[in-house]
């Protein structure tokens, strides 16, 4: 049995070896090319980098960059993800907590990276020769780095390894039942966890990789007519992505029927009327809701199918992968009954092995806890509440630290969220409490909607019919579009305050 990634995409090559592995711009490699290639690179990176145990990677989308993260596995390395759009300020602060010293990248991107003094090793510098597989040593368990934002103002480098992302994968692989032909559009930059996902359970079932073009992240426009055009049949993206798209989709009168799989994650599900009118108007296209911080990466899921008309408004997030169990607890660390909420503590294969060179936040977010029946197991306090529904579901409930209490009545943002939406001429909402003059918090209602059919007046007139006069935002701030994380996500923090 395969005891990392690399060496199950090895195991399963013979079976798809001639079939396109990765598509960009017009041109395509097989999988025993990609499979070539790599183990060329893997080489050079033992040649040339022989006691380093992790390797930067460019996020500059090319066939080249999805053959470097399996040409690090491969050497026995974890690969490090740098966007070199990133400030250098950024970037120098990754490489110093990483103590990095070699890249893959482009030739063209050589310079750059020497100026930040790391050693780059260039795809086009790799010598043409037959390299066998399994001639690496294998010592390293950790698969890649990823760094997220800390409450500390420092980035956190999250250390997955190879056995929670293997169980990942294969869940995944038979999960979809996306197999052989399968093209999948690779759309989450590589410094996000879903790009993993969405290439090597690609990968690993003889599909196809379809890259696309940086920009068109912010273009949905041009990114669903390549859907169409391109036949793509999966895709992972962000909710707030997701949203984009179902709206350019109406507008546009685009639905592309060969879309079959949709996994959204990053942010609560709302069903809102725009994606039940995108997924009616599909050929029995699936929507899978997954759940997961970094630290975990995706740890449940809930499937959606059948009528899109009978689907939930706010979905759960489903339920735990295998190897993977949820704890739902109260502030003295016991586990609560169904229905009541409490802390999401994850437990089970899928724990990253920690932050990098960062044992006291470690020790701090990764505890030995002792269940009801007296075991010991080890844990990630995820930050979020949630609760057990009758039906074994788990519901998402948002952040432990982001509760919103106006005039004592506890406020779920997200149901106020599909209530804005809900309403004529807005697409996507977003509420936030936010402190006031005089000390309270009020609630602050920003949207993306059409002009010429909602305004703060109508909007508030149109909510008192329906909800109690606390729910009201105070505010509504009407934008173009909002701002977003690296990975896709609204950045809340930067959404401009209203005066």
């Amino acid at each position: 049995m395969p005891h990392s990634i690399h060496q199950l995409f090895e195991h399963l090559l013979s079976q798809w070896s001639d079939l396109p592995a990765v598509e960009h711009n017009n041109h395509s490699i097989t999988y025993l090319e990609l499979n070539q290639r790599a183990n060329q690179l893997a080489f050079e990176i033992q040649q040339k980098a022989p006691e380093s145990v992790i390797i930067g990677i460019s996020t500059t989308r090319s066939i080249d960059m999805v053959i470097a993260m399996l040409a690090i596995l491969k050497s026995g390395k974890a690969y490090l993800p740098l966007n070199p759009t990133y400030p250098n300020a950024r970037l120098l602060e990754l490489i110093d907590n990483a103590e990095l010293e070699f890249i893959l990248c482009d030739y063209s991107e050589e310079q750059f990276f020497n100026k930040l003094e790391l050693n780059a090793v260039t795809y086009q510098s790799v010598k043409n020769q037959e390299i066998a597989n399994h001639s690496f040593p294998f010592f390293e368990e950790r698969a890649y780095v990823l760094y997220t934002s800390g409450s500390t103002g420092k980035p956190k480098g999250v250390c997955l390894g190879h056995a929670a992302l293997l169980n990942l994968i294969q869940w995944q692989s038979t999960n979809s039942n996306a197999g052989i032909g399968t093209r999948t559009l690779q759309f989450a930059p590589l410094t996000f966890d879903a790009s993993f996902e969405d290439i090597f359970s690609t990968l690993i079932t003889g599909g196809t990789i379809v890259l696309i073009e940086e920009q068109w992240l912010i273009e949905p426009e041009k990114l669903l007519r390549f859907i169409d055009q391109q036949k793509i049949n999966r895709i992972f993206l962000p909710f707030v992505a997701l949203q984009f798209l179902t709206d350019t989709a109406i507008a546009q009168n685009i639905y592309p029927q060969s879309l079959q799989y949709v996994m959204t994650a990053g942010e609560q599900l709302k069903i809102t009327p725009q994606l039940v009118s995108f997924f009616s108007k599909l050929s029995n296209a699936v929507l899978f809701n997954q759940y997961g911080p970094t630290e975990t990466h995706v740890c449940t899921c809930l499937r959606l199918d059948g009528d899109p008309q009978q689907w939930p408004a706010l979905p759960s997030i489903g339920i735990p992968l295998p190897n993977t169990q949820i704890h739902i607890v109260d502030e003295e660390a016991k586990e609560v009954d169904h229905g009541v909420v409490g802390e999401l503590w994850v437990s089970g294969v899928c724990l990253a092995n920690g932050y990098l060179n960062n044992p006291s936040m470690t020790h701090e977010k990764f505890v030995d806890w002792t269940d009801a029946k007296g075991q010991i197991q080890r844990i990630y306090k995820t930050g979020d509440l949630a609760k057990y529904l009758p039906d074994g579901n788990i519901e998402f409930l948002g952040r432990k630290d982001d509760q919103v209490k106006i005039a004592g009545h506890r406020i779920e943002p997200a149901e106020l969220e599909l209530i804005l939406t809900n309403q004529t001429g807005v697409s996507q909402a977003v509420v936030l409490a936010q402190d006031h003059n005089n000390g309270l918090k009020r609630l602050v209602a920003y949207l993306i909607a059409n002009p010429q059919q909602v305004n703060q007046e109508s909007i508030r007139m149109a909510l008192k019919k329906i909800l109690p006069d606390y729910m009201i935002p105070a505010v509504f701030v009407f934008l173009d579009e909002f701002p977003k994380t690296s990975s896709g996500k609204v950045d809340r923090k930067a959404l401009p305050k209203p005066d």
